[in-house]
């Protein structure tokens, strides 16, 4: 893990087409814009878990199948 100190209004640079930037700081919150292509998909943590947790009980056989 790569740890970086940023202010406000700076930038930080994922690759070449994914930019990072600190909007605000208050308290313990951080905002942020992320600008990447749109094929890139861009998630918060706990949203990506919950989805990939649904895809996941998906393709999970159902419960009480044939036997």
């Amino acid at each position: 893990m790569f740890i970086m100190t940023r202010s406000i209004g700076q930038t930080l640079m994922v690759g070449e087409d994914v930019t990072v930037r600190v909007l605000a700081v208050r308290g313990d919150r951080v905002r942020v814009a992320v600008n990447a292509p749109g094929n890139v998909p861009v998630y918060r943590d706990e949203v990506l878990k919950e989805l990939s947790a649904a895809a996941k009980a998906a393709l999970a056989p159902p419960a009480g199948g044939p036997g």
